[in-house]
């Protein structure tokens, strides 16, 4: 059996005390079951070995493919794992390639090197923004011709290119800051129209309807006097409260108190992770959440003062978080049956 492969190379270890040889013969085969079986009720037959008496007894009989395909499936569950982590889901790529172009658009204009869309100089129009981040959101939905003054200090750039457009619109949040380089554009510009994010929202967290509805409402500048866009009023804390109490009753949650309270004081642009016991697991900038929720992999519940995206939603899903309150949905988001998802 040897000479046709059927019955491998037999190793034997042995060992003297005494006297007496104790020792372990293994040998390897590559019969079927049954024949294996009676090949080792054969040798537990033996009764010498050379000159003297032995007592032969089989220990164990191992499948060392049930061992190979073992080591096997768990090295594929481990190449699979690492595969997903380094993959995108379709929504994350259509989300990267849209930054990627949102940044290969962007330049640096004047003196200054001031963010700006790559039609700010040929546009006959200008938008002037507050922020690098309020240019990359309006270059998400095509606008092109704005520029960021990056403070409240309006800069001598934005005063000289202001001038040679037939039209100037200041789209600015809907705060105090706002208010003040606001103030300070109508002193310093020719100043045609403004447009303002609603009351407490800053232009560069705005959805797509948000931002054309802001600009579609734009007033002429000389009706403006640091006033923004009222929404609609919300329902009082008692009624929201309730809602949320249901909510959050549905989702069996033992301890409420803890996310309604934060529900309250969390400050904007922030997030905050509760674990299953409604215990804090992180107090984060909304910039960095995405980046960093998957370190804390107990969070099961999560409140979001700012834009929650669909790519958010995918990492909220592979981590089975429960209940998400967030300020703003992404237009169009698909929310998984999985999450309950709350708007404040």
């Amino acid at each position: 059996m040897q000479k046709s492969g059927r019955i491998g190379r037999i190793e034997v270890e042995n060992e003297s005390k005494e006297g007496i040889s104790e020792g372990s013969i293994s040998i390897p085969s590559s019969l079927t079951r049954k024949e294996t079986a009676l090949l080792a009720a054969t040798v537990e037959t033996v009764t010498r070995v050379g000159p003297c008496e032995a007592e032969i007894k089989l220990l164990e009989i191992k499948d060392v493919r049930e061992t190979k395909r073992k080591k096997i499936i768990e090295r594929a569950a481990e190449l699979l794992k690492e595969w997903d982590q380094k993959s995108l889901e379709p929504s994350e790529i259509e989300e990267r390639i849209e930054t990627d172009i949102k940044l290969g658009e962007i330049i640096s204009w004047g003196p200054d090197e001031l963010p700006a869309g790559p039609d700010v100089e040929s546009n006959p129009e200008l938008i002037i923004v507050e922020g690098r981040a309020d240019v990359l959101n309006l270059l998400r939905i095509g606008i092109k011709n704005s520029i960021a003054v990056q403070g409240t200090q309006v800069p001598k750039t934005v005063v000289k290119l202001a001038e040679s457009k037939s039209s100037v619109t200041a789209f600015l949040d809907g705060d105090r800051g706002g208010t003040i380089i606001l103030n300070e554009l109508k002193q310093l510009t020719k100043l045609d129209f403004v447009a303002r994010a609603p009351e407490g929202y800053e232009v560069e967290e705005l959805t797509r309807k948000q931002l054309i509805k802001a600009l579609q409402n734009k007033k002429p500048a000389n009706q403006v006097d640091g006033e923004f866009d009222k929404e609609e009023p919300r329902e009082s804390p008692k009624k929201v409260d309730s809602f949320l109490e249901k909510s959050l009753k549905k989702i069996k949650v033992k301890n409420q108190e803890p996310i309604i309270s934060s529900l309250r004081d969390i400050e904007p642009g922030h997030s905050i992770g509760f674990n299953k016991n409604s215990e804090i697991q992180f107090n984060l900038p909304v910039s960095e959440l995405y980046d960093n929720l998957s370190k804390f992999e107990k969070t099961q519940f999560l409140i979001i003062y700012g834009i929650l995206t669909q790519r958010l939603i995918s990492l909220a899903l592979e981590m089975k978080i429960k209940f998400i309150a967030c300020k703003n949905k992404e237009e169009d988001l698909e929310v998984p049956d999985q999450i309950f998802v709350y708007s404040f």
